[in-house]
């Protein structure tokens, strides 16, 4: 499952792994047939753009694909999940801090708020879910997008296995 982010993201997978047998649910509240007319070669792949159509499925991986950031109630939806059977929890393209959370206006598009969340509350909050951080690494940040960036925040990938 996919949440968040876009197309492009599967795209790249598509690339470095065998896909064919793997269904991707996509999440994007913003999703509508009129604006997001692709089909991808050997991708088997359904667009919800209602949460309630995610939440009862259970899935192997889940991906937030640079999203959480603007979720003020990450960690209250995250409990949302049925997590029974994911094996990986999986962040791209995510700006952290590394101390403290905090919100800041996003540098493109002032109107949107970005919360940037500590990566230490981050690791503890997956804990309790048995999840254990297993990769790390960081992006150019020159992608970060956030207008005030403090805390030592970086754009990083992260993967989670239980």
């Amino acid at each position: 499952m996919v949440f968040g982010s876009n197309l492009l993201t599967i795209f790249n997978l598509n690339k470095k792994i065998e896909t064919k047998n793997i269904n991707f649910d996509i999440f994007d509240p913003f999703y509508t047939k009129q604006k997001n007319n692709i089909n991808i070669k050997n991708i088997k792949y359904k667009i919800f753009n209602k949460e309630k159509n995610i939440l009862k499925k259970s899935y192997d991986l889940i991906n937030f694909g640079s999203s959480i950031q603007y979720q003020k109630n990450f960690f209250n939806n995250f409990q949302k999940f049925n997590l029974k059977k994911t094996r990986y929890i999986v962040f791209t393209s995510t700006p952290f801090s590394l101390s403290k959370t905090y919100y800041t206006k996003q540098l493109n598009h002032s109107h949107l708020i970005q919360n940037i969340f500590s990566i230490k509350e981050l690791i503890e909050k997956l804990k309790l879910n048995k999840f254990n951080l297993i990769f790390k690494s960081r992006n150019d940040d020159k992608y970060i997008s956030c207008k005030f960036k403090r805390f030592k925040t970086y754009s990083l990938n992260l993967i989670f296995n239980k």
